[in-house]
């Protein structure tokens, strides 16, 4: 039921950058913060990368252009048409339309898992198996970049009843288990726009173990 509900919800969205980002003022900053999120992210050449909740392509068209390869994955089949469209003079892009709670990913098959506003929409269960599934995911000291909206919407004015606006460090406590912590902070366009500091990014490496000592 939660997983229609949610399935619902995005498919009533609009597949443009406002319906992406729940924002009908999204136009006027989206490309300042897609610059911004991208500054926070390790170098992507020659990566694989693979991107759940990928959407309309806000993000899979900069991967393609430097990485080796891009898995971008959603459960709206509209998202990924249009994302699809927007990877089309691109070479290295795969596309899926599916659930990220039960979708078949090789292990070790990914240098970065890229991860925008997903486990805010998971409850608390899904998101801890989400976390083991990346975990898996990553090759040896592969990376996760994961970007969520705590605490409130990143509009405090306009939340919505779709997101779980978790303190922030519930995901630093999920994921610090199987990563290590290189790096993390706010989206500083929202303290700008808002007063939120609230837009919370993590980068973490997929720790590796040594099962001998």
């Amino acid at each position: 039921m939660y997983y229609n509900e949610q399935l619902y919800f995005w498919r009533q969205q609009k597949d443009d950058v406002a319906g992406m980002m729940c924002n009908p003022e999204a136009f006027d900053f989206e490309a300042s913060e897609r610059t911004e999120i991208i500054s926070y992210l390790p170098d992507l050449r020659g990566k694989r990368i693979l991107e759940p909740a990928a959407g309309i392509g806000r993000f899979t068209t900069y991967f393609a252009s430097v990485a080796e390869h891009v898995t971008a994955i959603d459960f709206v089949a509209k998202f990924i048409k249009k994302n699809i469209k927007a990877s089309s003079s691109f070479l290295n892009t795969t596309h899926h339309i599916g659930n990220m709670m039960d979708v078949d990913i090789e292990n070790e098959s990914f240098d970065l898992v890229f991860v925008n506003w997903l486990l805010m929409y998971l409850r608390d269960d899904d998101a801890r198996v989400l976390c083991d599934r990346i975990e898996k995911w990553l090759k040896p000291e592969g990376e996760l970049f994961l970007r969520e909206s705590c605490v409130s919407a990143s509009n405090p004015n306009r939340p919505h009843s779709h997101a779980h606006y978790r303190d922030p460090e519930f995901y630093e406590d999920l994921f610090i288990q199987k990563f290590s912590l290189l790096s993390k902070g706010n989206v500083v366009i929202y303290e700008q726009r808002h007063a939120n500091s609230n837009q919370r990014w993590w980068l973490f490496k997929k720790i590796r173990f040594n099962w001998l000592s």
